[in-house]
C-alpha cells in the first residue's frame, strides 16, 4: 500500500511540474485599451518573437477598431493547452468576440462528427484515419462540445486527432468567432517575413475601411449554377443583402462559366480589377486549385474541338503498329462516320491558342501558381467550393489569397467537400452593415468552414450603425431584436429572428407569420431554416409554402425540409411541384429525393389529386414521367430495405445498406430499425450502424419516435458498452 501511494504521489508531483513548466512557455498580455468588446491573439512562441513589431502593430489597430485585445503566446504541445488558455480569458473578458490563429498553433482531425459537415461522409473504419477526418477549429471556438483525445501525428508536431464524445452537444453552436492565419510552406520563402507583410495589410485595412459597394459573383461549370433559375435569382439575393450596390453597371457583376471560353483569363481580369470590395466564387475546388469550366464542350468552338479530335485520331493511328493502323482506321470510318480527308487533313489544332491563352494549357482551372501571379483587388473572398480552405496542408487556395501581393485580407473557405447545394449567401449581408467576417461565419458554422486570414475584418458600417458590436455585446437582449425585426434589411431581420430562436423569444407560429408576410425572399429563407427547430404543425405549413416561394433557394430548400420532414402531408406540394416546374433543375433533383424517401401510396394519391390541375401541352408524358419517378425510387427503397433486413445476406452487404440510408432517410422504416438496433440476435456492428444512422434524421417529424426508442433499448444494462454510447449519441442528435 506504501509503494502505492508513494507511485500516486509521484505521479502528482510529475503532473504539477509539467503544469508549472507550461504555465512559464505562456505568456498572455493583457489588453492596452478597456474596451466594451474583446478579442484574443493565440500565437506560438517563435511566430511571435519573429514578427513581434508586426502583431503588436495589428493588436493596436484591432484595439482602434473596439476590440480590447490579448495575446496568448506559448509553446504549444497539444491543442488542451491552447483551448485552456483561450477558455481563461474567455471566462474573464467582456464580451469575447474571437480569437485568430497566427503561425504553429496546433489543429485538431475531428472524428465521429460528420454530421457537422454539410457533405463530408467518409467510413472511419474503413479509411485512413487522415482522410476520414475533418478539419475543424470549431475543437476551439464552441465550448459546448466535449472531445476525447486519440493521437498526435508522428511527422507533423501541430497535428492532432481527436474525437467528439457521444455525450457531448450533437449540433454546432459556436461561442466565438475564430480565423486561421497560416501561411502554405509551398509559397517558399522567410514566412515570418510573409505574415509580418500580411498583418500589416490587416492593419491598413482597418485604417482605410471600404465600403461594400463593388462586389462580383461567379458561378462554375458542374455546380449549381448549371441551373439558369439558380444563377438569375442570385441577383435577387445579392440586392436584398447588399443595399449599397446598384451605383453602375460595374459595381454588381454575376458572371458563369457561360459567358466565354476562356473564361479563366476574363476572371483575372476581373479579380485585379480596381474598387472590388468582395468576389463570390460557386464552384468545384480541390485542396490547390479552382475549377472554372468544363472540357472542350464548354471551353472551345466546334471548330476548335473539330480539331482537337482529328488530333486526337491521328495520335492513336500514330501510336500503333503500322500493321494494325489500317485496322482501326476502318474501325474509326465505321463508329463514327468520317472519311478519308479527315485523316489527311492538317491535324495542326489551335487548343489552347497561345494568344488568348498565354500557352497556358490548364484554361479550365485556376492553378495556385495561376493564383501566386495575381494581385487580388477583393478585400473578402468566399469560396463556396470544396476544400479551398485546407489551411492544413501546405499548399491551399485561399492561403495563396491571403498572403498575395493584392489587398485581399479574408476569405472564406472549407477544409473538406462541401455541400452543393447549401444555402450558399445565408446572412452574408451581414457584412454589408459592418458586422465582422468572422462573426458572420459563426452564424453559418459547420464542421469544415473556416476564415482564413483576419476574421476580425469588416467593411465600413452605414452611418450611425452600432450593429457591429450590438451583434455581441447585445446577444440576448430580447427587446433589441425584437425592434429590429421590422428592419428595412433581409439579414438584420434575419439576425433578429435568429436571435429571439435562439433564446426562447419568440414562439413558431410568429415565425410563419412572419414569414408569410416578409418581402425579402433570404429572410423567409431564414425562417424555415428556424422554425425546422421546432418540427411542429407550423415547420410544415412554412415547408409547403416555401415549395411555390418566388425566390429559388427558398423553394430548394423548403423540398429539402421536406425530405427531412417526412411528413406525408406534404405529398400532394411534393408531386405537384415535380409535375410542374422541372425548369427549377436544382429544385427538381431535391423533389426527386423527397419521392424516393416518402411511402408509396400517399404519392401515387397526392399525384391523382394534381392531375386534374395540370396544364401541360405534354400531360400525359409528365403523367407518365412522375409515375415511373415514383416506381424507381420505391424499388431503390425497396433493395435498400431487403438488403437491411435479410440475414442470410453477408454482413458487409447489411451493413453498406444501413450506411447508404445516412442520405436516404426512409421514414417508414424507423419502427422497423428500432427493433433491429434492439435484436441482440443481430451482429453488435450492424447494431451499431444502425443506431448511428437514424441519428440522421434530426429534422424528421419522427424524432421523437427515434428518441424513446433508443431510450427503451438503454434500459437494458447488459448491453454493450459501445453500443449504450452510440444510442446516447443519437438521443443527443435528435433532440
Amino acid at each position: 500500500m506504501e509503494v502505492v501511494m508513494k507511485r500516486i504521489l509521484l505521479f502528482i508531483a510529475a503532473i504539477v511540474c509539467t503544469g508549472q513548466i507550461f504555465a512559464q512557455q505562456v505568456k498572455v498580455t493583457k489588453p492596452v485599451t478597456k474596451l466594451n468588446n474583446s478579442f484574443a491573439i493565440v500565437i506560438d512562441n517563435v511566430t511571435y518573437e519573429k514578427c513581434g513589431d508586426a502583431v503588436r502593430e495589428y493588436r493596436d489597430a484591432l484595439e482602434a477598431d473596439g476590440l480590447a485585445t490579448y495575446i496568448i503566446a506559448g509553446a504549444w504541445e497539444n491543442p488542451d493547452q491552447v483551448k485552456a488558455q483561450i477558455k481563461k480569458v474567455y471566462a474573464k473578458a467582456k464580451n469575447f468576440e474571437g480569437v485568430v490563429f497566427i503561425g504553429d498553433v496546433p489543429y485538431v482531425m475531428v472524428r465521429n462528427a460528420q454530421h457537422m459537415t454539410t457533405a463530408f461522409k467518409m467510413d472511419e473504419k474503413k479509411f485512413p484515419i487522415d482522410e476520414s477526418s475533418v478539419c475543424s477549429d470549431r475543437f476551439y471556438d464552441d465550448l459546448h462540445l466535449e472531445f476525447e483525445y486519440l493521437e498526435k501525428d508522428s511527422t507533423n508536431s501541430n497535428k492532432f486527432w481527436y474525437k467528439l464524445k457521444e455525450t457531448s452537444p450533437q449540433h454546432l453552436n459556436p461561442s466565438f468567432y475564430s480565423g486561421r492565419i497560416f501561411y502554405p510552406p509551398m509559397l517558399g520563402g522567410d514566412k515570418y517575413e510573409a505574415i509580418s507583410k500580411y498583418l500589416r495589410k490587416a492593419v491598413e485595412a482597418k485604417k482605410n475601411p471600404d465600403l461594400l459597394d463593388n462586389m462580383v459573383t461567379f458561378a462554375g461549370h458542374g455546380y449549381n449554377g448549371d441551373c439558369l433559375l439558380v444563377w438569375q435569382d442570385e441577383k435577387i439575393a445579392m440586392n436584398e443583402n447588399f443595399p449599397f450596390l446598384g451605383k453602375d453597371h460595374l459595381s454588381e457583376k454575376h458572371l458563369s462559366f457561360r459567358m466565354s471560353p476562356y473564361m479563366k483569363y476574363e476572371l483575372f481580369d476581373e479579380i485585379e480589377r480596381p474598387g472590388i470590395d468582395a468576389f463570390f466564387f460557386n464552384e468545384h475546388g480541390s485542396i490547390d486549385k479552382q475549377h472554372i469550366s468544363g472540357g472542350p464542350e464548354f471551353v472551345y468552338s466546334l471548330e476548335e474541338r473539330l480539331a482537337a479530335l482529328r488530333s486526337q485520331v491521328q495520335g492513336e493511328l500514330a501510336f500503333v503498329p503500322k500493321a494494325q493502323r489500317e485496322e482501326l482506321k476502318k474501325k474509326f470510318l465505321a463508329d463514327y462516320g468520317l472519311n478519308e480527308n479527315f485523316f489527311t487533313a492538317k491535324a495542326e489544332s489551335n487548343i489552347p491558342d497561345v494568344a488568348e491563352t498565354k500557352g497556358d494549357k490548364n484554361v479550365t482551372i485556376f492553378s495556385l501558381d495561376d493564383i501566386k501571379k495575381l494581385k487580388p483587388t477583393p478585400r473578402f473572398v468566399m469560396f463556396n467550393a470544396c476544400y479551398n480552405g485546407s489551411f492544413h496542408r501546405p499548399g491551399y487556395v485561399s492561403g495563396y489569397y491571403i498572403f498575395g501581393d493584392g489587398r485581399t485580407v479574408v476569405c472564406q473557405g472549407n477544409t473538406v467537400n462541401v455541400l452543393q447545394d447549401r444555402w450558399t449567401y445565408e446572412m452574408v449581408g451581414l457584412i454589408s452593415h459592418g458586422v465582422r467576417i468572422g462573426e458572420y461565419n459563426r452564424m453559418i458554422a459547420s464542421l469544415e468552414g473556416h476564415i482564413i486570414g483576419d476574421p476580425t475584418f469588416h467593411f465600413k458600417e452605414q452611418e450611425g450603425s452600432t450593429l457591429r458590436q450590438d451583434a455581441v455585446a447585445k446577444a440576448n437582449d430580447a427587446a433589441y431584436w425584437e425592434a429590429l425585426l421590422e428592419s428595412p434589411y433581409a439579414d438584420i431581420q434575419s439576425l433578429a429572428l435568429r436571435r429571439l430562436t435562439d433564446m426562447g423569444a419568440i414562439e413558431s407560429f410568429d415565425i410563419l407569420s412572419h414569414m408569410k408576410r416578409c418581402e425579402f425572399g433570404s429572410t423567409r429563407m431564414e425562417c424555415i431554416k428556424l422554425l425546422s427547430r421546432f418540427r411542429d404543425d407550423n415547420y410544415i405549413e412554412a415547408i409547403k409554402t416555401g415549395m411555390y416561394d418566388s425566390y429559388e433557394i427558398t423553394r430548394r430548400n423548403a423540398v429539402d425540409y421536406a425530405w427531412r420532414a417526412g411528413d406525408t402531408r406534404l405529398s400532394e406540394a411534393i408531386m405537384d411541384v415535380f409535375v410542374k416546374y422541372p425548369e427549377s433543375q436544382r429544385v427538381n433533383y431535391n423533389i426527386q429525393k423527397a419521392i424516393s424517401l416518402y411511402p408509396e401510396a400517399p404519392l401515387k394519391e397526392a399525384l391523382q389529386k394534381v392531375i386534374p390541375t395540370m396544364t401541360d401541352y405534354n400531360m400525359e408524358k409528365a403523367i407518365k414521367n412522375a409515375e415511373d419517378m415514383i416506381a424507381t425510387q420505391q424499388a431503390a427503397k425497396n433493395r435498400a430495405e431487403k438488403n437491411l433486413f435479410n440475414k442470410k445476406l453477408p454482413l458487409s452487404a447489411r451493413i453498406a445498406a444501413s450506411r447508404g440510408m445516412r442520405n436516404y432517410t426512409y421514414h417508414e422504416l424507423i419502427p422497423r430499425v428500432l427493433e433491429l438496433a434492439a435484436d441482440k440476435s443481430e451482429d453488435l456492428e450492424l447494431r451499431l450502424n444502425v443506431v448511428e444512422m437514424l441519428g440522421w434524421f434530426d429534422r424528421s417529424m419522427h424524432c421523437k419516435t427515434i428518441s424513446e426508442g433508443c431510450a427503451k433499448i438503454l434500459e437494458d444494462k447488459t448491453i454493450e458498452p459501445e453500443l449504450r454510447a452510440e444510442l446516447i449519441q443519437t438521443i443527443n442528435r435528435v433532440k
